[in-house]
Formats: structure tokens, sequence, C-alpha cells
């Protein structure tokens, strides 16, 4: 059985042009309904499109089409009468057909297309955000708003890489707010997580843009900074003791003890140990009250 097929029914225009001139020997029902056209001897196929889209035929698509034969997704625009230009997506092909070269165009309309692409876009741009923001909850202390124990780790490294690169100094704190397990047990943990979080506060904005501070657990906080030419490491901590003595939280008089480790070449973990270890003895000690050392002379 016979099955003919109508080029009219075609979800796109179908056009074919001489290749010199461009002049439309054919064109399917679909063209003539996007491009608003109406059939007549002798129309070139560049009178569909807008200016600019008329420039890119002469200055790409003829040349793509000489020398290659062939020209595929070349977006353009084909000029509305009463309505904005509408985008279109163009392929072409040069044929040999008898004694002459014909052009075949394939014209669909891209603004579904366009907007699918927007779609994407919108959503690879809202997925790029949310990584990063899960990227950020994965590095921060939810209660402090300061890094979380595993972002320090990681950021700590890289910070004293830098220090031994450029033969500086650094200086590791740990910090223990005293006697805290009483204040959750006398006051509730909802005074006791204010307490963490104003505490958390007043280290952050006493410290520098570039030192490394976090929540490492409980209780407890660590910083990591480089030593320059600015207030030294120990004036750092016996500043942080004297501002926390001068106030209360929630009515409550809140004291730290601090371990503060020096080196300039010790590693990450060797800091750690020695801060440990201060922060310990500052406890033992009476609390409220820094102990430190230049470990690299141990």
């Amino acid at each position: 059985m016979k099955t003919e097929f109508a080029l009219d029914d075609f979800p796109a225009g179908l056009v074919v042009t001489t290749l010199e001139e461009r002049e439309i020997l054919f064109a399917n029902r679909y063209f003539y309904q996007i491009s608003q056209q109406q059939p007549q001897t002798g129309a070139r196929i560049g009178l569909a499109f807008t200016a600019a889209s008329k420039i890119i035929i002469e200055s790409f698509v003829m040349p793509m089409l000489l020398h290659q034969g062939h020209c595929t997704e070349i977006q353009l625009s084909l000029q509305m009468e009463a309505a904005e230009p509408v985008p279109v997506l163009v392929n072409a092909r040069v044929i040999q057909d008898a004694d002459r070269k014909l052009i075949y165009w394939v014209i669909s309309i891209a603004q579904q297309r366009d907007s699918l692409y927007q779609e994407l876009v919108n959503l690879r741009n809202d997925l790029e955000q949310r990584a990063e923001k899960l990227e950020v909850l994965s590095q921060t202390d939810e209660l402090t708003g300061l890094l979380n124990r595993r972002a320090f780790i990681s950021r700590a490294g890289t910070l004293i890489k830098q220090a031994l690169r450029h033969k500086l100094s650094y200086a590791f704190f740990m910090i223990d707010i005293d006697h805290f397990k009483q204040i959750n047990d006398q006051h509730g943990h909802d005074v006791g997580d204010d307490v963490l979080h104003q505490v958390a506060q007043l280290l952050a904005s006493n410290s520098r843009a570039d030192d490394i501070l976090a929540r490492i657990g409980g209780e407890e906080f660590a910083m990591i900074t480089l030593n320059q030419n600015h207030e030294s490491p120990i004036q750092f901590a016996e500043r942080i003791l004297t501002l926390l003595r001068a106030e209360k939280i929630q009515g409550i008089k809140v004291t730290v003890s601090l371990g503060l480790a020096i080196s300039a070449k010790a590693s990450f973990e060797q800091l750690y140990k020695g801060a440990d270890i201060l922060l310990y003895e500052a406890k033992n000690q009476g609390r409220n009250r820094l102990v430190w050392r230049d470990i690299d002379g141990e």
C-alpha cells in the first residue's frame, strides 16, 4: 500500500532555495505560518529574517555552506510585522540537483528550546547554590556559626603550610569554658547554649580575618593563627580573658581556660597535642587563666 507524506504537516519549516540568490523554490505551509510570509514568485528566504539575522546568514551561514556544504544549529530570528522577533533554529545543507545546486533549509521554533534551556540553567544555578549551602553547613557548627572540627583540621593544615613557606611562627589556642557542666545543670541547656554562642561571638569579633576559629566539641574552641607584626598570641589570649572577666552572660560569671602552643616548625598534630596539654595545666592551676609554651624548645 502506498503512503503519501504531506510536507505541510511537518512541525518544522521546510524550504528549498537556489544557492546564489536564495530564491524560494519550495516552502511548506508550516514555514509560511511561522514566518507570517505569503507565498510569492521570486521571494527570497532572507526577507523572513531580522536585519541582524541577515548579517549572520551572509557572514557565517553562506560561507559555511559554500565551504563545507552544510551548517547546523544556527540560531536566528524571524521578523514579525506586529510582534517581537521569533527565535528559530536553522539547519541547512547544499544539495546538487541536476545542473544546479540548491539549499535545503529546516527551520524550527526555538522558543521552547530556549525556555527549556533557561529552565536547565536556572535548575543548575539552584543546584549550585544548594551545593554551596550544603558545603557551608557541612563545615559549620550549627549552634555557634563557627567552623566545625572537620573544617578546622582541614584549614589549619593549609595555614601551617603557608606559615612554613613564609617562615612565620604560628600559634594554636585551645579554649575551654570553665565549669560548663554546672552552668547547664543549674541554669538549663538553653542558657548553656547561649553561653556557648556568646563566647563564640566574642572570640570571632576579636580575631583577625585570616585566623581559623572553630568549635571543636562541647564547650571547647580552637584557633590557629599566624604570628605577624600585630598583637602577639599571648596578648590576644590575655585580652580574651580580660573581656570575659568584665562581663556576665545571662547574669552568669563566665570564664575560660586557655592552652597556647607556639611553634615555627611543629605539625598540626604536635600543636594540637601541645595546646591540649597546656589547657589541662591551666585547669589544674585553678582555671580562668592562660598557660602557654613555645613547643619548639621542648
